[in-house]
C-alpha cells in the first residue's frame, strides 16, 4: 500500500474473538466480504496490515463488530489501492486475531488464514467487494508416508536462508505441525513471487502441495550448491517461480 511498507501493525490491543461463517445454502455458499491484495495468505499463516482506504476502514469496522472473518484474494487484475479490482478465484478466509483503531479512522489489524475458499460470484452493492464462496476441502492426496518428514528436512536445511517478513528467523514451531500444516507453512515462507505463490494455494491436496514445495526447495538448495555457499547472495530469490506460467482464471466483475 502507498506510502507505507504498510503491513506493519504498531500496538495491537487484545485479540478480538472471530464467528466462523457456517456454510449454508445451494452447495455450501456463503457471502463473505473480499479484500483483494498483492499478497497471498495461507491457512495458518498471519498478515499484518495497515486499512487506511475509507471501503475497507467501512469493511473492517462491520467484521469487528459482527466478529467475523473477511476473504483475501491475490489480485489478478487491477490495483490494491483505488480502482476496483478483479480477483484469483482461490483465496483464504482471514479472521482479525488483533486490531487497533485510531481517531482519523484507520486500522491497524493482524490476520489469520483459516480456510480455503473458492469464489463462485461477486457482488459490487457496496463501496468494497463481497462474494459468494464454497469452503474447498483439504484431502490428504496420494498417501507417501516419508513424504512430510522429507521436506520438513528440506526445510530445515535452507531455513537460515529463507525470508519472512524480512526475517530470516523462523520460530521452531513448524516442527510439530502435521502433513497439511506444514505444506502450508513451508509454502508461506518461501521466497518466492506472489504468482508462485498463488499457483501452490491452488493445489487441491496436501501431498500433491507437499511434493511441489519439495521441489522449491531442492531448487534452492541446488542455487545454494552453485553459489559455493549457503543459497546464494540473493537468498534463492526466484529460484522456485515458474516463469511465464498463464495467470489462473479470474472473475469477471
Amino acid at each position: 500500500m502507498p506510502g507505507m511498507p504498510d503491513r506493519v501493525v504498531r500496538g495491537c490491543g487484545h485479540p478480538p474473538r472471530v464467528r466462523f461463517i457456517a456454510s449454508h445454502g445451494i452447495a455450501g455458499a456463503v457471502r463473505i466480504s473480499l479484500f483483494p491484495l498483492q499478497a497471498v495468505l495461507f491457512p495458518g499463516a498471519t498478515l499484518p496490515l495497515h486499512i487506511f482506504e475509507p471501503r475497507y476502514r467501512e469493511m473492517v469496522g462491520r467484521c469487528l463488530e459482527h466478529e467475523e472473518p473477511f476473504g483475501i484474494c491475490l489480485i489478478l487484475e487491477g490495483e490494491e489501492v483505488g480502482g476496483p479490482a478483479i480477483p484469483h478465484r482461490i483465496g483464504t478466509e482471514a479472521a482479525i486475531i488483533a486490531a487497533q483503531r485510531y481517531r482519523d479512522g484507520r486500522y491497524d489489524i493482524v490476520v489469520e488464514g483459516r480456510r480455503r475458499f473458492e469464489v463462485t460470484s461477486l457482488e459490487r452493492t457496496r463501496p468494497y467487494l463481497r462474494a459468494d464462496v464454497r469452503f474447498l476441502e483439504e484431502p490428504e492426496g496420494e498417501e507417501d508416508p516419508g513424504l512430510a518428514e522429507a521436506v520438513a528436512k528440506l526445510f530445515e536445511g535452507v531455513l537460515e536462508s529463507v525470508e519472512l517478513s524480512g526475517q530470516a528467523v523462523i520460530d521452531e514451531t513448524w516442527k510439530d505441525l502435521d502433513a497439511r500444516s506444514l505444506s502450508y507453512k513451508v509454502a508461506s515462507a518461501l521466497p518466492v513471487g506472489e504468482d508462485a505463490k498463488q499457483e501452490i494455494l491452488e493445489i487441491p491436496d496436501t501431498a500433491a502441495r507437499l511434493r511441489r514445495v519439495a521441489e522449491a526447495l531442492m531448487a534452492l538448495r541446488r542455487i545454494g550448491a552453485a553459489a559455493g555457499a549457503g543459497v546464494g547472495g540473493d537468498g534463492g530469490r526466484g529460484a522456485a517461480r515458474r516463469r511465464g506460467r498463464p495467470p489462473a482464471a479470474g472473475l469477471s466483475p
